[in-house]
């Protein structure tokens, strides 16, 4: 940034100043000493407060219309008010110099016209440059949110693995099936079919690219109700999941393995016991989007945001859908909830 404002400032010393000069007291600038001099410093000050106001504007247009694709729009209201503000300091320091004889300066109309000219072609030429410099702004901005991007993507899939085969889960399944082998052998056999269906999909769900792989709302719910039921054979009454999706949005995409982030978000920042159960709701809104939202019970160890499977979730909805993949989430003292699109094609 500094390294352009000085450019900018030799660029006006150099020619603009001396040209304005002229423009202002004719060969006299260039033969009078005290008036190439005091001339000088005048309108190097008047030219770079100038600078300053269109520099200002050039900002306030560039976040008026930000996109590439409105190129257009810039360069044409950059060319307008860099003329408009130019033009009316000019009329204002001209006045000011043809009434006080500034070193013998009488304005005349050829002084405005050319005057005029030059501000028109300046202004052109700065409007050019300018937006040269806003795509090139853009493009590097651009190229460090793609490398962003992708060393988050390789971050997101690598805690999706982690996820997939959580050894503390695994654990625990285990540990339930070994009791309910001793004390409910039907039971047992049930626990089984269910949790070969939650690694059969999470299997199938690791076999596909992670960053292409869509999967079907009404996958996800196959999946999670194998998964829930996991749960309660761990929880009993502690947990209580309710599904409320209409069947028209069972065809909606979305993400593999969301559901299980949301409920195992929820049950990590909760207490889930019988004497207070955590509740959670999966259903689809009027919008066709889906909400996740449970009661408020929070754990006295509290969690970071950053290190839990939401960020990672959220950061992989920004991968997948780019903006149209904004996660809501929203808090209040009825409960937490996910607000999350599906997709639908």
């Amino acid at each position: 940034m500094m390294n352009t404002r000085f450019f900018i400032l030799f660029f006006v010393f150099l020619w603009l100043v001396p040209l304005t000069g002229y423009l202002t007291w004719g060969q006299n600038y260039f033969s009078d000493w005290r008036i190439s001099l005091a001339g000088s410093t005048f309108n190097l000050i008047i030219c770079l407060t100038t600078y300053h106001f269109n520099h200002v504007v050039a900002g306030f247009i560039a976040r008026l219309y930000p996109d590439i694709g409105q190129s257009v729009y810039r360069v044409l209201l950059w060319f307008i008010l860099y003329s408009g503000i130019t033009i009316s300091i000019l009329y204002i320091v001209l006045t000011i110099y043809d009434q006080f004889g500034l070193f013998g300066f009488s304005m005349k109309r050829d002084h405005v016209l050319w005057s005029v000219f030059v501000i028109l072609g300046a202004a052109l030429a700065g409007a050019g440059l300018s937006e040269l410099a806003y795509t090139f702004r853009q493009w590097k901005t651009n190229q460090l949110e793609l490398q962003q991007m992708e060393q988050k993507q390789i971050q997101t899939e690598l805690e999706v693995v982690k996820q997939q085969v959580n050894p503390h889960f695994l654990f625990n399944c285990l540990n339930s099936l070994s009791i309910l082998i001793s004390e409910a052998p039907s039971t047992a056999e049930k626990f089984v079919d269910e949790m070969s269906k939650v690694y059969r999909y999470l299997l199938n769900v690791n076999a596909a690219e992670l960053e292409t792989n869509l999967v079907t709302l009404d996958s996800e719910i196959r999946f999670i109700q194998s998964y829930i039921y996991l749960l309660k054979t761990r929880y009993e009454d502690g947990i209580d999941v309710k599904i409320d999706v209409a069947d028209i949005y069972l065809t909606g995409q979305m993400g593999p393995l969301t559901l299980q982030t949301l409920v195992d978000n929820a049950v990590r920042h909760n207490i889930v016991s019988p004497g207070q159960p955590l509740h959670i709701v999966i259903r689809t809104t009027a919008t066709g989007q889906l909400e996740v939202k449970n009661n408020l019970q929070k754990r006295k160890v509290r969690m970071p945001f950053n290190t839990s499977g939401l960020a990672t979730l959220v950061t992989r909805y920004k991968i997948l859908f780019n903006q149209a993949g904004t996660i809501q989430i929203k808090e209040d003292e009825t409960g937490f909830a996910v607000v999350l699109p599906l997709i639908y094609t």
